[in-house]
């Protein structure tokens, strides 16, 4: 399993000291999964944190396997980001779908 590079202290602020090109690819991959791509991420966007999520996008993104701790790279990243989407049960996809996936875009996000 990918995991994500172990963050001591605030992992907010380390990810922010980062540029793009600082990630490795698996990294890269990973954050894109959540949305974020060379441009948005040297925006400066703060990366919510999963308090700053609605308790509704917790529930999809928690039947997807994310916890606050794997959010925030504290903790592996969950078995279904590393799934093609036909390997994403029904209720994956049906979470994934209300969090603005589709077939295509979750598979073009590699890890």
């Amino acid at each position: 399993m990918t995991t994500i590079r172990e963050v001591t202290g605030d992992p907010n602020e380390f990810w922010s000291e980062l540029s793009w090109s600082d990630l490795t690819s698996a990294e890269q991959n990973l954050w894109a999964q959540l949305g974020w791509n060379e441009e948005n991420w040297e925006e400066e966007v703060d990366f919510p944190e999963w308090d700053d999520l609605s308790s509704e996008d917790q529930k999809l993104w928690g039947i997807l396997g994310w916890t606050q701790s794997s959010w925030e790279g504290e903790d592996d990243i969950p078995e279904s980001a590393e799934k093609l989407w036909e390997d994403l049960s029904s209720e994956e996809k049906a979470a994934a779908t209300e969090l603005g996936y589709t077939q295509d875009k979750w598979d073009d996000e590699e890890i």
